[in-house]
C-alpha cells in the first residue's frame, strides 16, 4: 500500500517563514482527512524545538499546532519532525506524545544517524511509529547510505525516508540508492523529493516504481526553496496508474485553500533554487544567500558554489556570513 505523507503543514512552513496559522491548520486537516492521506506532518519547518532567531521564530508554539491538528484528524495519522539537538526527549518528544502524535520522524544528517539513536530507542518503548529520515541524503556514498540505514534498522526504526533536501537527485542517482536500500534493508522505505531542478514529482514516482511505499508531497508544492514534490500531481499520476483512489473535488478544495490563503508564498523554480540543486545545498538557505549577496555586493552564484564546496547543512547558517565575508575580501 502506498502511504502518502503530507508535509505541507511542516515543510511548507519554511515558505511561510514559520508563520502558518492555527485556523489554516484546522481547515487543512479537516479537508485532508477525507482524501486518504496516510499521515500529515505539522510544526515548525525544522521540527520540534527548532523555533529560534537562528533558523526562524515560529508564530505558534509546537504544542499549539500539534493540538490543533490532533483535534481535526480522524482517519489520517498525525506526525511530527524531530531533529535531535533541536528537540529533546523530555522537553519535546514526551509532550508531543501526550497530545496523541501517531508518527515521529527522527531526522539526522545522512551520515550521522547515531545522533538519533536515543530518540529512536525511547520512542519504540512508547508504541509510536518511528521513521528515520536521512537529510541531505545525496551527501553519502551508496555504501555509507546502506550502513546508516542498517543502524536505523538496529535502533528499531519502522522505516527509512531519503530526504532530497537540496533537490539534487535525478532518476539514476535516486534509483541506485533506493535499490541498495531495498536489497540490504528490511524496513519500509520512502522518498521526500524537492523540486529545485524541476523533477520532484518524477523522483517521487521513481520511488514508487522501485518499491518505496512512503511518498512525501506538499499541496501546491508549498515548501522550502522551489518547494516539495506537488502532492496533487503525485496523486493524479497514481490515479492514472490505478494505484490510488481520490475524490478530486476534495483534492481541489485542498489546493484552493492553500492557493487562496498563501498565494504570495507559493514556491517557484528560480535561479537560486536551481543553484541550490546544482551545488547540493539546503534549499532553506536561499533567503540568507540573497541577503548576504546584496549586503556584501558579491555574486549569488559564487556564494552558492562555495557553500556547496564546504558541504554545509541546515543548522550551520552562522557560517554563511563568514563565507560571504571571505568572498568579499578576495574580490577586494
Amino acid at each position: 500500500m502506498i502511504k502518502l505523507f503530507d508535509v505541507t503543514l511542516r515543510d511548507g512552513n519554511h515558505a511561510l517563514k514559520h508563520g502558518i496559522g492555527l485556523d489554516f491548520i484546522e481547515k487543512y486537516c479537516c479537508i485532508a482527512d477525507k482524501i486518504g492521506i496516510w499521515a500529515i506532518e505539522v510544526g515548525h519547518g525544522n521540527g520540534l524545538g527548532a523555533s529560534s532567531f537562528l533558523v526562524g521564530k515560529s508564530k505558534y508554539a509546537d504544542l499549539e499546532m500539534i493540538e490543533k491538528a490532533r483535534n481535526n484528524l480522524i482517519s489520517t495519522k498525525l506526525s511530527v519532525h524531530s531533529i535531535p539537538g533541536f528537540s529533546t526527549i523530555n522537553n519535546h518528544l514526551k509532550p508531543a506524545l501526550n497530545l496523541g502524535v501517531d508518527v515521529i520522524r527522527v531526522a539526522t544528517h545522512v551520515t550521522e544517524v547515531n545522533t538519533g539513536r536515543k530518540h529512536i530507542e525511547f520512542l519504540k518503548t512508547q508504541g509510536v511509529i518511528v521513521q528515520g529520515v536521512l537529510m541531505m541524503s545525496h551527501m553519502a556514498t551508496i555504501n555509507q547510505l546502506v550502513e546508516q540505514c542498517k543502524l536505523l534498522e538496529n535502533y528499531g526504526a519502522d522505516a527509512v525516508v531519503l530526504m532530497d533536501s537540496a533537490g539534487v537527485f535525478d532518476a539514476k542517482g535516486l534509483s541506485e540508492r533506493l535499490r541498495a536500500i531495498k536489497e540490504n534493508i528490511g524496513l519500509e522505505f520512502g522518498i521526500h523529493a524537492h523540486n529545485n531542478l524541476g523533477i520532484g514529482v518524477a523522483n517521487a514516482l521513481t520511488g514508487v516504481d522501485l518499491g518505496a511505499n512512503i511518498i512525501d508531497g506538499a499541496t501546491m508544492e508549498l515548501g522550502a526553496g522551489a518547494g516539495n514534490a506537488q502532492l496533487e500531481a503525485i496523486i493524479a499520476n497514481l490515479v492514472r496508474r490505478n494505484e490510488f483512489e481520490v475524490n478530486f473535488n476534495d483534492l481541489l478544495e485542498l489546493s484552493e485553500l492553500v492557493e487562496k490563503t498563501y498565494y504570495e508564498f507559493l514556491p517557484r523554480t528560480t535561479v537560486d533554487s536551481i543553484l541550490s540543486g546544482l551545488h547540493g545545498v539546503f534549499s532553506g538557505y536561499a533567503p540568507l544567500v540573497k541577503n548576504l549577496s546584496i549586503e556584501f555586493s558579491i555574486s549569488r552564484s559564487k556564494l552558492w558554489e562555495i557553500i556547496g564546496e564546504k558541504n554545509l547543512v541546515a543548522g550551520q547558517e552562522t557560517l554563511l556570513r563568514e563565507i560571504a565575508q571571505e568572498i568579499k575580501r578576495k574580490n577586494d
